[in-house]
This record gives structure tokens, C-alpha cells and sequence, in this order.
């Protein structure tokens, strides 16, 4: 009976420790929303000395980004290298779940001076895991269109395809992202495999520059930007 009593009154005290620490406990363990961790847990610091706060703030999935991208169209002699530009949205849905939509625009001229204009629209649906607090994976499935202003040898004025692209995104600091992603298209068009590298530098808690490269398989394109967090 003492033994029992015993083991009573420490439980007793274990669960009053606990509950005047604040613990909390969560089982099974949720990644989308972790339990929450000391102070002493990996930060940052700004030459100020200040907090910059949590590297999930990076890797969210409600931004706008906008960037001015260089396309050089390798090994094509008919097609000279050219500038356009690129809009991303995404809005996250319930957790994992969120859409991206996505507008690019790539100038050239060949050779006959003749111009192209192709202009892209997407939309897609994607799903992300977070693999502790700074390692993400993620899938994107969606349709994307073409328009083309000029018709062009080997280049369709319209072409509507479907496109798939896995990566992983990585906090390296609170302040600097590395992602990394694949996109596999069915287009009749330019680029039907493209690697993507992307880095972004967190200059406000809601801004970030970016720089990247995309190669593909026929376009290798290089870009910076800006990304507006929220």
C-alpha cells in the first residue's frame, strides 16, 4: 500500500510540474503544426542583435512573386536570346494543401527578324511535408497554356499540356532559402524537362530577393526578383 502511495504523490507531482511549465503535450506528433519548443531552439541574429523570428515564415505558401528573367535559347541558331519576365501566386488551402498560379511571358527574334511572343498561363494544385522545421517537399499537378502572337516554325500558336513538378524546399538560415524543383511537361513547345534552382534572401519579414536558374532542355533561363510574403 506505501509503495503505491509513493507512486501516487510522484505522479501527482510530475503532472503539477508539468502543467506549472506550461507543457503541453500533442500525440501523435502533427508536422503542420509542431509543438512548441524552447527559446533556446536554432535562430538567427541581425548585427543589432535582434530576433529575426522563425525560418517557417520562409517557407510558406502564401506569397507574390515577380522577377525579370533572361532566356538563352541554346543551340538554336533560328531564335536569338531575349528578356521576359514571370509572376507566381500561391494561396495556401487547408494545410497541406495549396494553389499556384502562374504567368511568363519569353521574347526572341530568329534570324528573318521575325518576332516571337509566347505568353504561358498555369494553374495547379500542390501538396508540401514538412520535414522538421527548415525541409520541405512538394508536389505541383497542373495545365498550363501557350500563346503565341506569330506562327513560327516548330512553335504552336496554341498549346494547351499538363505538367507535373516535385522538389524540395530548404531554410538554410532564418534569412536565406535554397529551393530545388523538376518540371516534367507533355508540350509540343519549348521545354519539355526544365531543373530549377532558386535562392531567396529575406530583406524584410514580408520580402525577399531572389536570384535562379532554370535548365532546360532546350532554354536555359536566369532571373531575379522579389517575393511579397504574408
Amino acid at each position: 500500500m506505501k509503495t503505491i502511495l509513493s507512486v501516487l504523490a510522484l505522479s501527482c507531482c510530475m503532472v503539477a510540474s508539468a502543467k506549472s511549465q506550461g507543457y503541453q503535450p500533442q500525440y501523435p506528433y502533427d508536422p503542420y503544426n509542431p509543438a512548441p519548443q524552447q527559446q533556446q531552439s536554432y535562430q538567427t541574429y541581425s548585427s543589432t542583435g535582434s530576433s529575426y523570428g522563425s525560418s517557417n515564415s520562409l517557407l510558406g505558401y502564401q506569397s507574390l512573386e515577380v522577377r525579370y528573367v533572361y532566356n538563352d535559347f541554346k543551340g538554336d541558331d533560328r531564335l536569338e536570346g531575349d528578356s521576359g519576365f514571370g509572376v507566381d501566386l500561391k494561396l495556401e488551402l487547408m494545410k497541406p494543401l495549396y494553389l499556384r498560379f502562374g504567368l511568363e511571358r519569353i521574347t526572341s527574334k530568329t534570324p528573318d527578324a521575325e518576332d516571337l511572343d509566347l505568353t504561358t498561363f498555369s494553374v495547379a494544385g500542390g501538396a508540401f511535408i514538412p520535414i522538421g522545421n527548415r525541409f520541405h517537399i512538394f508536389g505541383e499537378v497542373g495545365a498550363r497554356y501557350d500563346y503565341v502572337s506569330e506562327e513560327l516554325e516548330n512553335v504552336s500558336t496554341d498549346d494547351f499540356y499538363l505538367y507535373i513538378r516535385p522538389g524540395v524546399r530548404f531554410a538554410v538560415t532564418d534569412k536565406l532559402e535554397l529551393a530545388l524543383s523538376l518540371l516534367f511537361t507533355n508540350t509540343d513547345n519549348l521545354n519539355e524537362r526544365v531543373i530549377e534552382l532558386n535562392a531567396y534572401y529575406a530583406m524584410l519579414s514580408w520580402l525577399d530577393v531572389s536570384a535562379g536558374i532554370d535548365f532546360g532542355d532546350e532554354i536555359n533561363s536566369f532571373h531575379l526578383g522579389g517575393r511579397w510574403r504574408w
